[in-house]
């Protein structure tokens, strides 16, 4: 399948939505992450060198499907108990605790991007976890509220990716263009007419 080209530039300038969609719960619509104030990421990379007489010849960089993000938000407070890991059946209705079994949940995180032009992209992280510990700073008299900053790390899903994202004019399904924010899956955004096998099934080949 020949690639789509969008042809023009595009510039990351303000994000409007962002939603959570924890992965134990595959078929349950997503939530509302809260108010984002800024979201920033960073893939990495692996180089591989090649040298013959001691001098490199040759440097090839690709992907690795892992990275880095960093958020700061206003957190819809359920989401934020999740993600730390801080419900327990022992406890009581109402209560919530974090220590030494809570485990960060992993979740799929979507947003809306838009360029200055309002151009909308949509992307998405599917395989995420919560990596900063939990920190509280509570400052009486102040002007503004504190927004919580998290940092989440990024791992491949089944296919090696880390991350999708696709400027929503080029979409020519509009099953992916309604389905994206509620529910992303690889499954949603993989090609038609493409058999694909998931990273297992290409290591046995």
């Amino acid at each position: 399948m020949t690639a789509k080209k969008y042809g023009k530039t595009y510039s990351d300038y303000e994000i409007k939505n962002t939603a959570i969609k924890f992965n134990k719960e595959n078929d349950i619509a997503a939530t509302k992450i809260g108010c984002v104030g800024t979201l920033e990421d960073e893939m990495e990379t692996k180089t591989v060198t090649k040298k013959c007489e001691g001098r490199v010849v040759k440097s090839r960089t690709k992907g690795t499907g892992f990275g880095t993000i960093k958020i700061s938000a206003h957190i819809n407070y359920d989401v934020y108990t999740r993600m730390y890991g801080m419900y327990f059946t022992e406890l009581a209705p109402g209560v919530f605790a974090y220590g030494k079994d809570s485990k960060h949940e992993e979740f799929t995180l979507m947003g809306e991007v838009y360029d200055e032009d309002d151009v909308k992209k949509l992307v998405a992280y599917p395989n995420c976890t919560v990596s900063s510990g939990k920190a509280t700073k509570i400052e009486n008299g102040a002007e503004e509220v504190a927004e919580v900053e998290l940092e989440i790390a990024v791992c491949p899903d089944n296919y090696g990716f880390g991350k999708y994202e696709a400027i929503e004019e080029m979409l020519e399904d509009d099953n992916i263009k309604s389905k994206w924010m509620t529910s992303f899956s690889h499954d949603l955004v993989k090609a038609s007419d493409v058999v694909q096998t998931n990273s297992d099934d290409k290591a046995a080949a």
